[in-house]
């Protein structure tokens, strides 16, 4: 009898053995679980943040700080706009290679003009406005606000300006569309080195990146 009972507790202590071990190894694959997904987790998570991350190869070049008013003498604008014309600004006599510092006055302020936007496309994921005013051509584009980064200057009017033109003239393709809207647009003055790019001002001046947008006619109200 009580080699029976001697026998009974011994297989029910290997049992609770067993079992201890089995539940250990449950957590034990559990916790790895745990952290192969997390780890899997973390790995999109940087992956999205990289690709949602201004870079100048993603966002306009060695220029980009410039285009997206984020570079190091934005303070240095004046943001009151300046009303003047196309042919005012193709006046100017431009570099013959694009300045990677606010050098000038011209890119010291924030110029408006009344033009008429003859068309309009994607260059890169920024939005190119062709401009024209008696006779003379010019270029102005809104940047992606997904290129704006903290640093960025009137960031909030940047993209109300994208968000104004899109919503009311169009989304843009990477083919010119043909608009024949007229409006104001605002814009920091900036050099694109001489061009003889479709609507491209010869001295290679821009309004760039647009600070405002309003249409006149042409668009929808």
């Amino acid at each position: 009898m009580h080699r029976k009972y001697g026998r009974a507790r011994a297989r029910q202590r290997t049992i609770d053995v067993v079992v201890r071990e089995v539940g250990g190894l449950k957590q034990f694959w559990w916790l790895i679980l745990f952290v192969a997904l997390s780890a899997a987790a973390s790995i999109v998570a940087l992956k999205v943040n990289a690709a949602n991350t201004p870079t100048a190869l993603r966002c306009g070049g060695a220029l980009w700080p410039l285009k997206t008013f984020s570079d190091l003498q934005r303070k240095t604008v004046n943001l009151s706009p300046d009303a003047t014309t196309i042919g005012a600004i193709l006046e100017r006599r431009g570099p013959n290679v694009a300045p990677t510092r606010r050098r000038t006055a011209f890119q010291r302020q924030n110029w408006e003009v009344v033009a008429q936007v003859v068309s309009f496309r994607l260059r890169g994921n920024e939005v190119q406005l062709d401009l024209f005013d008696h006779g003379k051509y010019m270029h102005a584009l809104l940047p992606s606000p997904s290129c704006l980064s903290s640093r960025t200057r009137a960031r909030a009017a940047i993209v109300a300006a994208r968000h104004e033109f899109t919503s009311r003239c169009g989304d843009p393709t990477g083919d010119p569309q043909s608009l024949g809207a007229v409006g104001y647009v605002t814009g920091v003055g900036f050099w694109n080195g001489h061009s003889t790019d479709r609507g491209a001002a010869p001295n290679g001046a821009e309004l760039h990146p647009v600070t405002g947008f309003r249409s006149l006619v042409g668009c929808r109200s």
